[in-house]
Parts: C-alpha cells; structure tokens; sequence
C-alpha cells in the first residue's frame, strides 16, 4: 500500500478523533446522548463478565472484547431492541453482546459457511438466548427487525443482493450497524447505498463503522464522531 494512502488514512482518523469528542459540537441532543451514553461510554456492564466466563469455558477459544463489541451491546441496550438480525459471525463472539442485554432478545444470524454454523450452533447450545441459524437471509419474515448489524467485510454481496428486502423488515425505530464501510471500494459503494436511503434521519460516521437511523423525529443529518 503506497505510503501517502497510509499517512492520509491516518490523517483522516486523527479527524475523526478531534470532531466531535465527548458530543463536542454537537447540537442533537439525541446524537450528543448517543455518543456520551454509548459510543463513548466505558461502564463494565456486569454482562461483560458473564460473557467473558461463558466462552472462556471453552480451552479451545481465545476472546478479547473489542471496541466493536462494546458498542453491539451499548446500542441494543440503549434502546432496548428486543428483535435483532446479525449478517455476519466473524469470531462468533459478538452475537453475544447482542445478546447480552436481556434473555428476551432475539437474533437471527445470517451464516453461509456451514462449518461456521456448526460451530455456532455448538457455541450457542449452553448460552440461554433465543439464537436462530440461517445460510441466507430468510424470506418472508413476518416481523419487524429493531437492529440490524451488517459486516461488510463477510457478506457484502449478501447485503447487496437483498438489500431491498432488507429494507423492509426496518421500522422508524429500528437502526442498522454497519461494520467495515472503508474497508475496500465495494464497501464503500454499499455503505454510500446505504446511507443514502430514503427515509432515514440521523447517521453516524464512526470512520470504518456506520450507524443510521429512521426516527423520524430526528433531522436527516451526517455526523463525523470520534470512536
């Protein structure tokens, strides 16, 4: 990678750090609570340690929480989303933190690696949550999806090809997160795709992560925040 796309990448991040800091700058009261109560926020949630014990009970597994975890988790709770879609397993290890905020919540992951799913399915059986499996995004899904968290970096052609009906599973509260939008071009191409859909208010530029909404109390506004 030439070196002048390193120093302006690094350049951009250290952007992204000064605007907006703890919700300076910020005039929505809704985005400067986002950002002070979630993105930003550092409480040890006593879940963090359930999480950590569970999976640690495996020998075969490492875990380490990622910042990406922690801000799964701070959303779903923050806004109590109860019904959840993940497209992506990665590690496995962050359907735990969308999960992690109530047994009530439910998730449908979206994996086409049957050996990945096996071993989530494996993974999952002793976590006490409503987790269900898929290959492909299942059609005709008779209820509304309060989150929806999109890694790029796994599925991109997956979001691609059903963006639409993706669409249509969302309501005015729900929000999506989308991990990975500057990760190559075609990220970009479908993160632009995304955050220039009709219909959606607030959005959030956390650099290679994403977050819109459709709250429709809420200006149609970008914001560049500090994560």
């Amino acid at each position: 990678m030439p070196r002048i796309y390193k120093l302006s990448r690094a350049g951009l991040k250290l952007i992204y750090k000064i605007r907006h800091h703890r919700g300076h700058g910020i005039h929505s009261p809704f985005v400067f609570n986002l950002v002070n109560k979630v993105i930003e926020e550092k409480t040890p949630y006593y879940a963090y340690d359930d999480i950590s014990s569970y999976i640690n009970s495996f020998p075969q597994l490492t875990h380490r929480k990622t910042k990406f975890n922690r801000l799964s988790f701070g959303l779903v709770n923050y806004f109590s989303a109860v019904s959840v879609m993940e497209i992506g397993l990665g590690h496995n290890f962050n359907t735990f933190y969308l999960t992690g905020p109530s047994s009530d919540i439910e998730c449908m992951v979206i994996e086409p690696d049957a050996r990945k799913r096996m071993f989530a399915k494996e993974l999952y059986q002793g976590w006490e949550r409503n987790i269900e499996l898929y290959p492909d995004i299942p059609l005709g899904i008779n209820k509304k999806i309060d989150c929806l968290v999109i890694d790029l970096k796994l599925f991109d052609k997956v979001v691609d090809e059903k963006f639409n009906y993706l669409l249509n599973l969302l309501h005015d509260k729900s929000f999506i997160v989308v991990e990975g939008i500057r990760f190559n071009k075609n990220h970009r191409r479908i993160w632009k795709r995304i955050a220039g859909i009709e219909g959606r208010t607030a959005m959030l530029d956390l650099f290679n992560v994403g977050i819109i909404f459709f709250d429709k109390k809420l200006y149609r506004w970008d914001y560049k925040i500090s994560y």
